[in-house]
C-alpha cells in the first residue's frame, strides 16, 4: 500500500525557499524534539521562546551587545 504525502509548500517554491541558518537550526531542533515526543517538543519550544524574550529584555535594559555607550560613567576606584 502506498503512503500519501501532503506538501504544505507548492512544488515550484520548494527550490526557491532559502531559510536563514538560525531558522534551519531551530527547525532541526524542533524535529528532533518532536521525534522524542510531545512533551519534549513543548519544552523545547517553551525554552526557545523564553530565551528569545530574555535576549530582547537584556537589550532593552543594557543596550545592544558590543555597542559603546559614551554617556556611561565607570565605577570609581577605591
Amino acid at each position: 500500500m502506498k503512503k500519501a504525502t501532503v506538501s504544505l509548500v507548492p512544488a515550484g517554491l520548494v527550490s526557491e525557499a532559502v531559510l536563514p541558518l538560525r531558522v534551519q537550526e531551530a527547525l532541526g531542533e524542533l524535529v528532533g524534539a518532536a521525534k522524542e515526543g510531545l512533551l519534549a517538543l513543548s519544552v523545547g519550544v517553551g525554552l526557545g521562546v523564553l530565551a528569545e524574550l530574555l535576549e530582547e529584555e537584556v537589550d532593552e535594559v543594557v543596550g545592544p551587545k558590543g555597542k559603546h555607550d559614551p554617556d556611561r560613567a565607570g565605577a570609581p576606584r577605591p
